[in-house]
This record gives C-alpha cells, sequence and structure tokens, in this order.
C-alpha cells in the first residue's frame, strides 16, 4: 500500500495536487503488478488444465483396452481355480455339517452341565445364609452376655 507524503506541510492546493498525483501512481504501478500476478496464475491455470484435459483423453483411449485385459485375465483366474473353488464349497458344506452335528450333542450335555451349575449355585447361597444366620446370632449371643456381665 502507497504511503502518503506528511501533513506537516500546509494544505494548499499545490501539495494537495501533488499528494493526489503521487497516490494516483502508485495505485497505477500496483494494478499493473496485480494485472501481471493474476496474468501469470491464468497462463498456469490454463497450461495445467490442458495437460490435464490430455491426461484425461490419454486414459479415455486406453479404457476399452484395459477393461478387456482385465476381462481376459478374469475369465483365466476363473478357468484355473474353478475345481479348487468347488472342492472348497463341498468341504466348507461337509465341515458346516459337522458343526451342526457337533452343537446338537453338546445341547443336552450343556443343559446337565447349566443344571449341576445353578444346583451348585443355589447350594452355595443357602451355605452362606446359614452362615450369615449363625453370624447374626452370634453377635447378639455376644451382646446378650456382655450385657449380663455388666449388669452383675
Amino acid at each position: 500500500m502507497p504511503t502518503l507524503p506528511s501533513n506537516k506541510k500546509s494544505n494548499s492546493p499545490l501539495s494537495l495536487e501533488a499528494r493526489a498525483r503521487t497516490t494516483f501512481a502508485a495505485a497505477r504501478i500496483e494494478s499493473a503488478k496485480l494485472v501481471e500476478e493474476i496474468d501469470a496464475h491464468i497462463n498456469l491455470a490454463q497450461t495445467t488444465l490442458a495437460r490435464i484435459k490430455e491426461q484425461h483423453e490419454t486414459n479415455r483411449s486406453d479404457l476399452p483396452a484395459r477393461l478387456q485385459a482385465d476381462e481376459e485375465n478374469i475369465h483365466a483366474l476363473y478357468a484355473a481355480y474353478s475345481p479348487l473353488l468347488d472342492e472348497v464349497i463341498h468341504q466348507r458344506i461337509q465341515s458346516v455339517d459337522t458343526m451342526k452335528a457337533i452343537v446338537q450333542a453338546s445341547e443336552v450335555e450343556t443343559r446337565k452341565s447349566r443344571k449341576r451349575l445353578m444346583e451348585k449355585a443355589k447350594a452355595r447361597l443357602d451355605d452362606a445364609r446359614e452362615r450369615h444366620k449363625l453370624a447374626i446370632d452370634a453377635s447378639e449371643l455376644v451382646k446378650h452376655y456382655k450385657a449380663l456381665v455388666l449388669a452383675l
């Protein structure tokens, strides 16, 4: 931004006119620089767009050939691995059937185990309740004897 001459001089018409000329000259120089910079950026953008368009056209023209080659590769792989895939499918079906049989067989055992676990948990809970009851009774008995001893 241009600097304005200082206001130390008087505001005579000549000094105002000189400051105005100086300001306008600085503005013209600054605008000329901006125009040059904008022209450079526009030229760079046009060059970049032209290069991108050229690459796009090249890629677009190569696309059908690449798609055809990829399709041929896929067909070749499918032909080569088709027997293996069929064998894997049969193995997978057999393993799933085996797992189903194991699950069905272990279902009965799981129910029995769950029943035993519930019985043990109930027994432990009952035992804990009984011990708690005995502890409370013992605490009350101690308090009663303490009160008797203090009464004597």
